[in-house]
């Protein structure tokens, strides 16, 4: 189909229908043509004479790009755990928000911060004092922190913005410190602590909790245990258990859709819904713990 079709312009003519039925119709199709539709959309959004086909055809743009984000995600979704990448799906879950993301310059600065590290391991002989190194390096010179004062901004919760911004939340400064613990070939997992995510080290001796929204405070089991506890969970021996790449996606994904259910912006909170779904397409947990 060309942008001169003439189906293609009754489809546009719908989306300024005054029965909103007719609309969802129009856009439905639209979508489904996905790139033989773009052009004309494209050509609407810039120029056509009725504002409201001027915003429809935006609309449609947006869910024809959400659409082509979500056949690769459900490509992702379908890997093994075991073979789940979780740098490059958090890179593909922030092209929900930034369509225009290259993960490339930041999958580079997360080699620059863990070669700048790497060095000074070697002087480290003691798991704690490595840990502190990283700490160090990430926390005091690089200066990330938690966002305290905008917990909720959905930034905090992709990854290229917490590299930009350098704030996030629990869980997105703690896959922060997981990529560049894999880099320098740390035994970091993510620990699925309920209502704030943590990363746990872990070796034949040691077992260690670091809380990097806290600027990599340290903590032992017992006292995260206390923590749980004090924060109102019933304490279940699996919360510090290490987490595999599924899970942290699921709860990132949780927590945006909170987010965006928050803020009415259905089409975000659609998309990942959606998103939720194909990580566990016979039964999603329920599991709804925040950051």
């Amino acid at each position: 189909m060309s942008t001169s079709d003439p189906h293609l312009a009754a489809l546009l003519k719908l989306l300024a229908d005054d029965h909103p039925d007719v609309v969802e119709a129009a856009r439905a199709k639209l979508v489904e043509l996905g790139d033989q539709a773009v052009p004309i959309l494209k050509q609407a959004v810039e120029s056509h004479e009725d504002s409201k086909v001027r915003v429809e055809a935006k609309v449609v743009l947006e869910r024809i790009r959400l659409a082509v984000v979500s056949q690769e995600w459900e490509k992702a979704a379908q890997i093994p755990d075991e073979q789940m990448d979780l740098e490059s799906n958090v890179f593909l879950l922030a092209k929900v928000s930034y369509p225009d993301l290259d993960p490339k310059p930041y999958q580079r600065r997360l080699d620059e911060l863990a070669g700048r590290i790497r060095p000074h391991l070697k002087l480290a002989g003691r798991p704690k004092d490595r840990l502190a190194i990283v700490n160090h390096y990430l926390f005091e010179n690089e200066g990330f922190k938690g966002n305290w004062t905008d917990y909720f901004d959905p930034q905090n919760s992709y990854l290229n913005r917490v590299l930009d911004r350098k704030l996030g939340i629990p869980i997105s400064l703690s896959v922060l410190y997981l990529l560049v613990g894999q880099r320098l070939k740390l035994p970091i997992l993510g620990a699925g602590i309920p209502g704030h995510f943590m990363v746990k080290y872990q070796d034949d001796r040691t077992q260690l909790f670091v809380d990097p929204f806290n600027e990599g405070r340290f903590l032992t089991r017992p006292e995260c245990v206390q923590f749980i506890v004090e924060a109102g969970y019933p304490y279940q021996v699996a919360f510090l258990e290490g987490i595999g790449t599924r899970d942290i996606l699921a709860r990132i994904l949780r927590n945006l859709i909170l987010i965006y259910v928050d803020r009415q912006e259905e089409t975000l909170e659609r998309t990942l819904s959606k998103f939720l779904e194909a990580l566990y397409p016979e039964s999603s947990p329920q599991d709804s713990h925040w950051a």
